[in-house]
Formats: C-alpha cells, sequence, structure tokens
C-alpha cells in the first residue's frame, strides 16, 4: 500500500482498501462497522498515516477525555506525530497537520483547518458531530454498535469491517461464558420516554441484590479482574463498599470522581499486576476502555431497550491478553437473556443496514427457537442449544418428539425458518431477477424483494453475484408476484398522494 507501513489484518486492510475506492467513488461520509477489538485504532492510526503522506492534514475526534491518553499513545507507538486539542493539553501544537481531539473542546473553538476528520464511536452523534457532518470535508467513522436511530440520515456508505463471531472463531477474540445470577425484579418501575428504566427506582431494586453480586463473584469469579456496571453512583458506591468489605480492593470510574484519580486508577488498571482487582462504574467505563486482561464482567446494571450498550460493555472483556482464556460474564441484570437473540444475530452476521430514523410500524418479532437461551439448572450457565451445557457439562433431557421439516415457504415464514428460507426462497429470487437485470441494479432488486416476501433482508455478507441462481418454483413465483404487485401499488398510491 503507498507509503503504508502499519501492519494491518486482512480484515483491516480489506476496510481500508473499501473505504478507500468509497472515496474515490464520491462517498464524503463514511461508517466503518468494527467490532470491539478488530482494531479500530489501528485502522484510525492507518487513515491518519495515509492524509500525512498525501500532505493532508487530517482529525480523530473522541468523545472521552479518558480516551486521549489511551489513542495518543497508540499514534505515538505508529510515529505519528500529533498535536492534542484538549483545554491545558501539553501536547497542544496547531499547527502540526495530524490532530487528536476532544468533541467537548471542539465544541468550544473553531474547528482545525483539515482535510480528513474521523469520528471514533460515531454512534454517539453530538451536535459538534452533526454540524461538521454538513461541511463539505471528508468524514469517516468508527463504531462498534451501529444501532441509533437515524444514524442513516448522516453517512451515505457503511462498511462493516468483519463479526465478532470471526474474530473469536480466528482467536483474535476472546470467547465468553455467561452464567444468569440473582438479579432484581424490574416489575413496576416507570419506563422513560427513551425506553429505559427510570434511574433511581432501577437503583434501588439493584441495591437489594448487592450482596449477591459480591458473593457470585467470590464463588465463581476465579479472583479475575474485572468491570463492574452500575445503575447510578449510589448503586456504584454500594458495589464498591460491599467488596471492599469482602477483601476484594476495587476503584469506582464515574464522574463524581476527580479527574486526576481518574486518570491514576486508570493507569493502575491497565497494569497486568494491578493492585485493583475489579472497576466499578457506571457508562464511563463500557465504551472505548481498553484493558485487554480483563476476563469477567459483571452486569449489575439492568437495561431495557439499549443492546448497544450491553454489547459495548460486553466487549470490554473480548480483548484478548497473555495467559486470559475466556471472558467470565456474570449477569446480575437480566440483559444477557434480554438481548440473547439480537446480540448473536449481530455477533454473527453484523448489520445489514443502518437506521434512517423514519417511523416505522411497531411489529413484533417472533424469536427464532434455536436463538432462544438455554439456562444450565446446574450451574446457571446460559447459552445456545445444545444436548448439553458447554460449561459443565450437565446433560439435557432428549426430546422424544419427531421434528417437523418445513416444505414449503408458507410452513418456512410461519415458522421463522431463516436458515432454510435462505438456502431455498434467496437462489429463486436471485434466478427471477437475473431473467430481467444484471449488476448492481439485480442485486439491489433482489434483496428489496426477498424482504417484500420474508420481512427482513438476507443475512451480511449474503451476495447476489456469488449465489447460484436458480428457477423459482410454482409456490415462489406466486410470492414474487405478490411482492411485485404490493410494490407497484404503493409506488403508485405515492405518486397519487404526491399529486
Amino acid at each position: 500500500m503507498d507509503g503504508m507501513s502499519i501492519d494491518l489484518r486482512d480484515y483491516q486492510l480489506e476496510a481500508f482498501d473499501r473505504a478507500r475506492a468509497e472515496i474515490r467513488n464520491g462517498a464524503r461520509r463514511i461508517l466503518i462497522v468494527a467490532p470491539t477489538g478488530s482494531g479500530k485504532t489501528v485502522l484510525a492510526s492507518a487513515l491518519m498515516q495515509m492524509a500525512r503522506a498525501k500532505g493532508s492534514r487530517a482529525s480523530f475526534v473522541v468523545d472521552r477525555l479518558s480516551l486521549i491518553e489511551q489513542t495518543s499513545e497508540t499514534f505515538d507507538r505508529y510515529g505519528l506525530q500529533h498535536g492534542v486539542i484538549q483545554g491545558g493539553h501539553e501536547r497542544w501544537a496547531p499547527a502540526l497537520p495530524l490532530q487528536l481531539c476532544s468533541v467537548q473542546t471542539l465544541a468550544r473553538r473553531r474547528w482545525p483547518e483539515t482535510n480528513l476528520d474521523i469520528f471514533d464511536e460515531a454512534h454517539v452523534l453530538h451536535a459538534t458531530h452533526k454540524k461538521r457532518l454538513q461541511a463539505d470535508g471528508l468524514v469517516i467513522g468508527l463504531t462498534a454498535t451501529p444501532f441509533t436511530r437515524g444514524l442513516g440520515k448522516y453517512f451515505d456508505a457503511v462498511i462493516n469491517v468483519t463479526t465478532t463471531r470471526k474474530l473469536i472463531d480466528a482467536k483474535w477474540l476472546a470467547s465468553y461464558r455467561m452464567f444468569s445470577c440473582v438479579e432484581p425484579d424490574m416489575a413496576g418501575v416507570t419506563v422513560k420516554s427513551t425506553g429505559e428504566w427510570d434511574d433511581k427506582q432501577a437503583s434501588d431494586k439493584a441495591l437489594k441484590v448487592v450482596g449477591d453480586v459480591v458473593a457470585e463473584y467470590i464463588k465463581h469469579g476465579e479472583d479475575r479482574k474485572f468491570i463492574c456496571s452500575g445503575v447510578d453512583t449510589a448503586h456504584v458506591e454500594e458495589l464498591a463498599r460491599q467488596f471492599a468489605a469482602s477483601g476484594i480492593n476495587v476503584a469506582t470510574y464515574t464522574y463524581l470522581d476527580d479527574e486526576g484519580d481518574r486518570v491514576e486508577t486508570t493507569r493502575e488498571f491497565r497494569k497486568p499486576t494491578s493492585i485493583i482487582r475489579g472497576l466499578i462504574t457506571v457508562t464511563a467505563a463500557s465504551r472505548g476502555f481498553d484493558v485487554p486482561d480483563v476476563s469477567c464482567i459483571i452486569m449489575a446494571r439492568p437495561l431495557r431497550k439499549s443492546l448497544a450498550e450491553h454489547i459495548q460493555l460486553l466487549g470490554r472483556g473480548l480483548r484478548i491478553a497473555d495467559g486470559k482464556t475466556d471472558c467470565l460474564v456474570l449477569d446480575h441484570s437480566g440483559n444477557c437473556a434480554r438481548f440473547f437473540a439480537d446480540c448473536e444475530e449481530f455477533f454473527d452476521n453484523g448489520l445489514a443496514e443502518l437506521d434512517d430514523g423514519k417511523p416505522k410500524k411497531e411489529r413484533k418479532k417472533p424469536t427464532p427457537k434455536e436463538r432462544e437461551p438455554m439456562k444450565c439448572p446446574s450451574c446457571n450457565a446460559l447459552h445456545a442449544p445444545m444436548p448439553s451445557c458447554p460449561s459443565c457439562g450437565h446433560e439435557y433431557p432428549r426430546r422424544q418428539s419427531v421434528q417437523h421439516v418445513p416444505g414449503t415457504l408458507k410452513e418456512m415464514m410461519t415458522g421463522n425458518h431463516r436458515a432454510l428460507l435462505l438456502r431455498t426462497l434467496w437462489p429463486m429470487v436471485c434466478g427471477y431477477v437475473a431473467r430481467k437485470h444484471s449488476g448492481e441494479v439485480a442485486a439491489k432488486k433482489a434483496l428489496g424483494i426477498y424482504k417484500g416476501i420474508t420481512g427482513q433482508f438476507p443475512p451480511y455478507g449474503t451476495n447476489w453475484h456469488t449465489t447460484q441462481h436458480a428457477e423459482p418454483n410454482a409456490e415462489a413465483m406466486g410470492k414474487i408476484l405478490e411482492c411485485q404487485i404490493r410494490f407497484a401499488r404503493s409506488q403508485k398510491a405515492t405518486g397519487s398522494a404526491a399529486a
């Protein structure tokens, strides 16, 4: 690669090349979706180096002060001389072509003259980000959790780097074991307009099981270094008090802690020989906070809707480190079961498309039976259905009933047999579209028809060009024509309304 001295893994190199191709094709706002641990900061470093090699100016923008030092160390490691735009920072050097910026500081100052801006954690867009996105410059966003409502309005190209499951299989990320522990009873807790539970009420509920959180770690935590989530600062403080009373050295990491103390806490916690066994936080250490030898995640903050927050916290334990075998998840929130299907789907397939912010009909999606988690009655491990518990080996009773294999599209759709639908219907849709279209037009037509019939796009990675096309049978042809008629009527209705 031209001027590139940073070694990239194969999937990182592919993402880098795809980003350059999108730029050449005219894209100006590109979102790169990369799982936790896939090396987003390395990609950012490569992009910054590319800008420097071309004689351009570039900025890397983070939304947390704690990430300034972490990212600056990475840039130094790759020999990227840079200034830091953060109030009173010792590396203030606005003349340098590469700048590491705090978005909070940029909100109060003029944006530096740049040709390229890279946004870290781009699923959280501040007003300053959005204003910059409206300018003419080139913006590349990086995120591991692209679920934010309306995110698709701000980016005109999306690149999925790889999936969490592929990284785990390739040993670039650690595997994980989930255990469903005592959790608070959330019945009757008020739901806010955001869809999440009221913090004060949720905290009151969560405080009742703090003793169980500590006891479970002592019993099953294997003295691992851990990060624990709390509902609010009162909950965090009580968790810290009870851990300390049990002889476990922990530190809190919240907005109430002095900034200098947080820097010292972070520096100590990063050491492999740290005297701090656990870090207890609300959200401050759940996004972009990288301590690879953390091998236990304690979920004590119940989440009702925020899949992104759940995945971000889980991701803090998935990085690999010397001597680390896996990540132990002790769930005192119910989140692992609550988000199991959506989390596993995202880990397996990534995200097909960004939310465009337009109102959508609420449609209850049936959970595929193969995605419903099983809870081991012996050790409380939470896992995908299988004959025996992967944690303790407990064997489940065998089902005696004969499983019916659906033979028609109607049976597949009503039973939500997604894998079987993909194997049978998708090739026939591709075969039908190939009669009249080719190239990218055909690919988009096929995706639209498949979604029109099944209600969902094929999993990420499904490709019209590489699919072996098949001739539609009578039932598939009927579904395709029915979908085409519905689409034509909706277009006609839209046209009449516009007129």
